[in-house]
């Protein structure tokens, strides 16, 4: 599996073989933030709610770079935007470790959650431009594959750095940064100088001619996958809690989750996303709803480990499947022009689902006594969503693209 996804990554064209290796680098470059929370209690001795507003406001930062990427886009090219995105990040976390103003920090913080974020849409925009439509499927699952490879490396290497030096990791975060800009500009100017920057997807646009059903397949697809943001949401959130002090299991188990989590996305996300490129995306999204149903509703009711292990097998697999197609959908969905905007939206709905599900969960757990409402409530609302999105096809509200 390993040697097929390589050579599915080797057989990109090269703006997009450059796209993976600067995805790959900048998730690296997620050092810091995951270590935000511990270092704001240590070194500034915040409350708790303060350090839950600085924390805060790099998810607002990120959202409301997520609404304006479309306009940002179309007065820069998408590799442009990227190169700011990562010189303001850089710069902004140089200063983080010397603000004593929780306001700065606040302000601060906010400007390093809108550069951070800059990065995803306009890289999801630049996938669609040097990918062909019948690949494209595969192009987002490659780039998903070097996000899934860099924060598995990421945050491991920023937790080393802050054990040794809490100040520390924001100038490493920086400095990989800066070397992230520093590859992607020379890179970049390296294709420009052998005339390999050409776009590669000269293919008329297919799919719906008339711009207000493009419209309507869109924001019917976007409603309807913010559930499964929600739910996405739970395991990099919550499940470290669920696991614990909700079901009292010994934490290698939630290791377990985690660990098997990244084996399937590494291994089968690019390999089994090959195999289905043919298949449409509307089929591709019923059925990662249908495995991400299933695998949450089965989270909520399992107790033991092995059978928490076998519920993640089965919503990994959905989500290996269901994101890439709900990119590929909003790309052939979309309307000349809109792409951007829609790409920033999909974006968005995932720093939603981060933002709002821990406080969703909260509430539940406190108003039923039952930690496990929250995960079969997420598998339910996900399979009704799938319902609905086969029930909108029939109606014609949606299009099998």
């Amino acid at each position: 599996m390993l040697k097929q996804s390589f050579q599915l990554v080797r057989s990109l064209n090269p703006q997009l073989r450059v796209l993976f290796v600067t995805t790959l680098i900048y998730r690296v470059s997620t050092m810091a933030f995951p270590f935000l929370s511990a270092w704001l209690y240590a070194q500034e001795e915040l409350p708790a709610y303060q350090v839950g507003v600085v924390v805060g406001a790099f998810g607002i930062g990120a959202l409301v770079s997520d609404l304006l990427i479309s306009p940002i886009l179309r007065i820069m090219s998408a590799s442009q935007a990227i190169k700011i995105g990562l010189c303001i990040y850089a710069i902004v976390l140089l200063f983080i470790p010397h603000l004593e103003s929780k306001y700065s920090l606040v302000l601060m913080t906010f400007a390093w959650g809108m550069a951070y974020e800059m990065f995803t849409p306009s890289a999801f925009s630049m996938t669609i431009e040097y990918s062909a439509e019948e690949n494209r499927k595969v192009a987002f699952s490659c780039n998903r594959l070097a996000i899934n490879i860099g924060m598995a490396i990421g945050p491991a290497l920023g937790g080393l750095i802050f054990a040794f030096q809490s100040d520390l990791v924001f100038y490493v975060n920086s400095v990989v940064v800066l070397m992230t800009l520093i590859y992607f500009s020379i890179m970049q100017r390296q294709l420009v100088s052998s005339g390999r920057s050409t776009r590669r997807d000269l293919k008329p646009e297919q799919g719906h001619q008339e711009s207000t059903n493009r419209s309507v397949y869109f924001w019917s697809s976007f409603i309807l996958s913010l559930p499964i943001h929600l739910a996405y949401a739970l395991p990099p959130t919550v499940l470290s809690v669920y696991m614990v002090n909700g079901l009292g299991l010994e934490a290698y188990w939630v290791s377990g989750v985690y660990i098997t989590n990244a084996l399937l996305v590494t291994l089968f996300e690019l390999p089994i996303n090959n195999y289905m490129k043919h298949m449409t995306s509307y089929v591709s999204i019923l059925i990662g709803y249908l495995l991400g149903a299933m695998g949450f509703i089965i989270m909520g009711i399992a107790q033991i480990g092995p059978m928490l292990i076998l519920a993640t097998v089965i919503w990994t697999l959905g989500e290996l499947i269901v994101f890439p197609s709900l990119l590929d959908y909003i790309s052939k969905s979309s309307g000349k022009g809109k792409k951007s905007r829609n790409l920033g939206l999909h974006s968005a709905g995932v720093n939603i689902g981060i933002i709002f599900t821990p406080a969703i969960v909260s509430l539940l757990t406190v108003q039923t006594g039952d930690p496990s409402f929250a995960w079969v409530s997420a598998g339910a609302l996900v399979f009704i969503s799938m319902v609905m999105l086969y029930l909108s096809e029939k109606a014609n509200f949606l299009k099998r693209v």
